[in-house]
């Protein structure tokens, strides 16, 4: 396999943790009282995810890819895995290691809005 198909996978599994996370931290902006002031930043940090999560689905199932299933393993490991033409491929991450890659991809989306 690619290490560009390898990178676009990763991507995708950054990009899915990175949007459960700000949707599920949004909730919690609701309890704000100054709601309304958050609120569009978390939408429109949303958006920006979301389409670069589906340009990366875009790109995978071009190249015949498609995220199976998640398990988690252990508290400190996750597999992920993706078919690809009838190929199974697995990918094991640790836990702190994707919680890390996360909130570097937040960080650095951050700073673009």
């Amino acid at each position: 396999m690619r290490n560009g198909i390898k990178l676009m996978i990763h991507t995708y599994v950054i990009l899915e943790l990175a949007i459960k996370s700000i949707e599920h931290d949004k909730k919690l902006f609701n309890s704000f009282q100054f709601k309304r002031s958050y609120l569009p930043l978390m939408d429109a940090f949303l958006e920006s995810l979301t389409e670069e999560f589906k340009q990366t689905s875009k790109k995978l199932y071009k190249e015949g890819i498609k995220k199976e299933t998640y398990q988690r393993i252990s508290d400190e490991k996750c597999l992920y895995t993706f078919l690809c033409r009838g190929e199974v491929l697995p990918f094991i991450y640790q836990s702190e290691d994707l919680k890390n890659q996360v909130q570097r991809k937040i960080e650095t989306i951050l700073k673009k809005l």
